[in-house]
């Protein structure tokens, strides 16, 4: 009898150590932060499709300027921009990481746009935006300074907007990205011999 408490004993030990073993730990917000990364598609920081963006300018005649939005597919959009100067069309391609530019030409005010096929064969000009969205994320030039920033475009008040910049030369060009809308402003900062810096600054009024 003894030694059949002793065997039992002992099994019951066992049995919790594997337990305790197998318990998974809590994970925390920086375990969860990858996975919600991956998650948020960067197709989320474009306007909607068949949309007009309408930017007003500051500092410059050519800052104000619309842009039209259309979808190729999932993973390729068409922005033409038109500043009342020149008429760009601009290809961007989504990838699970970046949106990369892939076009970007001087068209008349009505261009016919690629097929998605032929803007999947386009090279990569430059990368617009790249995760992990979070601040200090380099590329190209550009840095992520924050992700929780607030602008004020004089229409709206964004919260959480992702702010880049990047200096060359004695230019530092700064860009401010929101979810579900895309780029709401630009800032283009020169230093000169004047005690103020020149600025120029396009940012969203609306979109319909």
């Amino acid at each position: 009898m003894r030694h059949f408490v002793l065997v039992f004993s002992l099994a019951f030990l066992l049995t919790g150590c594997n337990e305790e073993g197998n318990v998974e730990p809590t994970p925390t917000a920086e375990d969860k932060q990858p996975v919600e990364q991956k998650q948020t598609s960067l197709l989320s920081y474009f306007p909607a499709d068949g949309s007009t963006a309408y930017f007003q300018g500051e500092g410059n005649e050519f800052a104000s300027f619309t842009l039209r939005t259309t979808y190729l597919d999932p993973q390729h959009i068409a922005q033409i921009e038109d500043n009342g100067g020149v008429t760009l069309l601009k290809i961007y391609r989504i990838t699970d990481t970046n949106i990369d530019l892939v076009y970007r030409e001087p068209v008349d005010s009505n261009p016919s746009l690629p097929s998605a096929a032929e803007a999947a064969s386009y090279p990569v000009l430059e990368t617009i935006l790249q995760k992990p969205l979070q601040v200090g994320t380099s590329f190209q030039g550009w840095t992520i300074q924050s992700t929780t920033a607030t602008v004020d475009t004089g229409t709206n008040i964004y919260q959480d907007v992702i702010q880049l910049t990047r200096s060359k030369d004695q230019m530092t060009t700064t860009k401010y990205f929101v979810k579900d809308i895309g780029l709401i402003r630009i800032e283009d900062t020169m230093v000169t011999d004047q005690d103020e810096p020149f600025v120029v600054t396009s940012t969203l009024q609306k979109i319909e």
